[in-house]
């Protein structure tokens, strides 16, 4: 028979044992939540950007590029988007519906590196803010042209914003921060270095040429009557070049603080040392059907109507035809759009390829 006595102690000790128990379930509840909480933090990377400073955490699935630049880069990075804003909306291009489900139709260069079926977002400029939000991205990859949708895109996502694309040396940090965002940062080396060893190769390769026409102009329109632009060497397309070996032509008597200058048909002249001469055509107007039966004759298709008027009007024109390089057979035409649109290693691989084309 149990005294009362020793059933008190029993209580006591059974209330005791319990609250150990609770205390110690407690105790590692809070060191586990700690733990996460360590985790998390510990998982969170600030990147500053054009805009702002924005924290990001974890691994980004879902990515949005909202241009063709960016698509440039993140599929350099071994990534495949979610969404696409796109970019190329010249008529005769064919528009794709919700989604990119055939993006070796629908994306100039690069639709063959697109594995996925991204959702068609809208211009990359001026984006479907209702489409991104259904599709519930990780993270959306911007340019400077979104500053004014900025604080409405970054309560979709956390959205980084870059300066721009064609200055010398922008594309190399933004892939850098991308790669941080990914959490790929050897990635982005590896891209950085895949970029330069095509250059290296393009000097091995046109060494001979670059000996005898040393002194290269590169020019942007859409023909002589409108505008023209010199693209200056601080820039992604002068870099490139200037690596080839050639010297970029310039007006000397302009002192540009952009990465182009623009000028009229009546200074053509003043660049007239150039040895050759690569015009890169854009064509906004074009009325012509592209063929999109595949990649190659829809970039064949493409290039052809955005160089056309260009070419044309080079070819009618007295100024410049009086050139040195018009009078050698040294001036050559290609797209704006791949040239100086693109501007990441991609892009570099392709645009070397075509002067080869062009010169060897």
């Amino acid at each position: 028979m149990f005294t009362i006595s020793k059933t008190l102690k029993l209580i006591f000790l059974a209330f005791f044992t319990a609250l150990v128990i609770i205390a110690c379930s407690s105790s590692d509840t809070s060191v586990e939540q700690t733990a996460n909480t360590n985790q998390s933090n510990n998982d969170c990377r600030t990147i500053e950007h054009a805009l702002d400073t924005t924290e990001i955490c974890g691994t980004p699935k879902n990515i949005v590029v909202l241009s063709s630049h960016h698509l440039d880069l993140i599929l350099s990075l071994g990534y495949q988007p979610a969404g696409y804003g796109f970019r190329f909306t010249a008529p005769g291009v064919p528009q794709p519906g919700d989604k990119f489900d055939n993006p070796s139709q629908y994306i100039p260069y690069l639709g063959k590196q697109v594995t996925t079926q991204p959702v068609n977002v809208g211009l990359g400029g001026e984006p479907s803010l209702e489409t991104l939000a259904a599709l519930k991205p990780d993270v959306i990859f911007g340019e400077i042209r979104n500053q004014s949708s900025y604080d409405l895109l970054k309560q979709i996502a956390p959205t980084f914003i870059w300066d721009v694309r064609t200055v010398g040396g922008q594309w190399q940090e933004t892939i850098k921060d991308m790669a941080k965002i990914l959490g790929e940062e050897e990635r982005a080396e590896q891209a950085i270095a895949t970029h330069q060893k095509a250059i290296d190769q393009a000097r091995k390769d046109l060494a001979s040429v670059v000996e005898k026409s040393p002194k290269l102009l590169l020019l942007g329109m859409n023909n002589l009557q409108d505008q023209v632009i010199v693209i200056q060497p601080n820039t992604y397309l002068g870099e490139v070049m200037q690596g080839v070996g050639f010297e970029i032509v310039s007006l000397p008597s302009v002192k540009a603080k952009g990465p182009s200058i623009p000028i009229s048909v009546e200074a053509l002249p003043e660049l007239n040392e150039a040895d050759i001469i690569i015009v890169m055509g854009y064509n906004l107007n074009s009325e012509e059907t592209i063929d999109t039966s595949s990649e190659k004759s829809s970039n064949s298709s493409i290039h052809t109507s955005q160089l056309k008027p260009a070419q044309q009007s080079w070819q009618n024109n007295k100024i410049a035809n009086t050139l040195e390089a018009s009078q050698n057979d040294r001036v050559y035409f290609t797209t704006y759009y791949l040239w100086n649109g693109l501007n990441g290693p991609n892009a570099t691989q392709l645009i070397l390829d075509e002067l080869r084309d062009f010169l060897l």
